[in-house]
């Protein structure tokens, strides 16, 4: 599993950032990853911990945009498209048996 930590941290140092960069009035964070079978009271067969320099905030602001009417996006939003990029780890994880879920460790 420390291999799927390296990949995804540098997926989200490089991508996760760029995504949040380009779309969101923010500076770019410094993820570490840790990538875990979950236990057997979770509802993923997988974890994705996500600690980050700063802390992530609950709420992300656009940044301005003549066709852009939305005020942000939620945690939770961020949280989905982290998810993804497990595809780029292994395509299998989404599948039956294979359900992946983010956590971010440390929220303000």
């Amino acid at each position: 599993m420390d291999n799927v930590n390296k990949i995804l941290g540098k997926l989200y140092n490089t991508m996760g950032n760029d995504y949040l960069t380009k779309n969101f009035e923010t500076g770019p964070f410094e993820f570490k990853v840790n990538f875990r079978k979950s236990e057997d009271d979770d509802l993923q067969d997988y974890i994705i911990e996500v600690y980050s320099i700063p802390d992530i905030p609950r709420r992300f602001t656009y940044k301005p945009s003549k066709k852009n009417d939305l005020d942000g996006i939620h945690i939770s939003v961020l949280k989905h498209k982290f998810r993804e990029y497990i595809k780029y780890v292994d395509p299998t994880f989404g599948e039956f048996r294979k359900t992946v879920g983010v956590k971010f460790m440390n929220v303000k």
